[in-house]
């Protein structure tokens, strides 16, 4: 887990706020929904804030997790953000740190530092 705890520290150090949004066709976010939601004692779904279902014939088949900050950090790879959330100026596309990121207490949607762990 070091690339989190990494990102948690710089995030926490630049007292910024994340998003953390999940993308995937509806079959795929189903299972997701249930493992995310019984880990986490959640209840998201479709409509949830974060949440991009895509039609069931996209041309992509599995999760997507995206993390968006407005700083750039020097531990991960991070993009810079021209299309999506533009109130970010920076995005990662890791599936693995993001969900490591949950065993750190964040969660889909906004996340103020002071709502992690």
């Amino acid at each position: 887990m070091g690339i989190a705890q990494d990102l948690d520290y710089f995030i926490k150090s630049n007292n910024d706020d994340v998003f953390i949004e999940a993308e995937a066709r509806p079959s795929r976010l189903k299972s997701f929904y249930a493992e995310y939601n019984s880990k986490y004692n959640s209840s998201i779904n479709d409509n949830s804030e974060g949440i991009i279902p895509l039609e069931e014939d996209a041309n992509k088949w599995g999760l997507e997790l995206r993390l968006y900050l407005h700083h750039l950090p020097t531990c991960i790879h991070a993009t810079r953000n021209r299309d999506y959330r533009n109130n970010y100026e920076y995005r990662i596309n890791d599936v693995d740190v993001i969900r490591e990121l949950f065993e750190l207490g964040y969660r889909i949607g906004k996340n103020l530092v002071s709502e992690c762990k």
